[in-house]
């Protein structure tokens, strides 16, 4: 059974796996096995990346969770008119959750 997908668009921070830059993207819809993101940078499928994002306040229901995670690009998906970018599907292998130090008392 495919894992459940949520439509957010939040800001989606990666990089090849090995790689000291991050680069920035915008994510179409995340569920517990993987993210379909927007970018100007493509990779090549089967890439292993790392990436990281923040989850707003109204999926959580508190702020200030990051999570990182691993996986690789699946697929790449071409841009659907001149002013879009391309998406990018990759696999979610693993995840933690990164909470700041403010809130690990809480």
């Amino acid at each position: 059974m495919r894992a459940s997908r949520f439509p957010i668009e939040i800001p989606f921070y990666f990089r090849q796996r090995g790689e000291r830059g991050w680069i920035e993207g915008k994510t179409d819809n995340i569920s517990r096995s993987g993210v379909l993101f927007r970018t100007s940078e493509v990779l090549e499928e089967s890439t292993p990346v790392e990436m990281y994002f923040a989850f707003p306040y109204e999926v959580q229901g508190r702020p200030g969770a990051r999570v990182t995670c691993s996986g690789q690009i699946v697929r790449t998906v071409p841009p659907d008119s001149q002013d879009a970018l391309p998406a990018l599907a990759a696999t979610i292998s693993r995840y933690r959750f990164v909470r700041r130090k403010a809130e690990a008392g809480a």
